[in-house]
């Protein structure tokens, strides 16, 4: 039977498979492309810290904040601290992403997510695929 965890990386998993797959789409109109990609990285942002969570938890440990999260996931070895380094970045750009419309900063997190984020969001799917 598949445990809460399992379901959370499953919807972790399924985040991240669309956010690739949103970054591989080819140039639409008024840059829905972009919106796209940066529509599907909120979302994997979002679930990153719902999924370490679980997995800490059935590890005794309960950080309730995202950042404290992704400390608490260093400090039980699931990835590297330049993974760590990453994710926080990813959290504080999906903090941001939600007030600043302007078009400078989401060109700039496109780029971003193309580039750094969603390399690191592969490498931790693939990490915690195996809990």
């Amino acid at each position: 039977m598949d445990t809460i965890k399992d379901k959370t990386i499953e919807r972790f998993r399924k985040s991240v498979i669309a956010l690739e797959k949103a970054l591989k789409l080819k140039k639409l109109p008024e840059l829905a492309n972009r919106d796209a990609v940066i529509l599907r990285f909120e979302l994997s942002a979002e679930l990153v810290s719902k999924t370490l969570k679980r997995i800490l938890s059935e590890r005794g440990a309960s950080p309730a904040l995202p950042k404290d999260i992704v400390r608490s996931a260093l400090s039980a070895e699931i990835f590297k601290e330049k993974t760590a380094l990453t994710l926080l970045q990813i959290i504080d750009d999906r903090n941001r992403v939600v007030h600043d419309y302007s078009e400078r900063y989401a060109e700039a997190l496109f780029n971003k997510i193309k580039t750094k984020y969603a390399p690191a969001l592969r490498e931790l799917l693939d990490n915690i695929s195996n809990f």
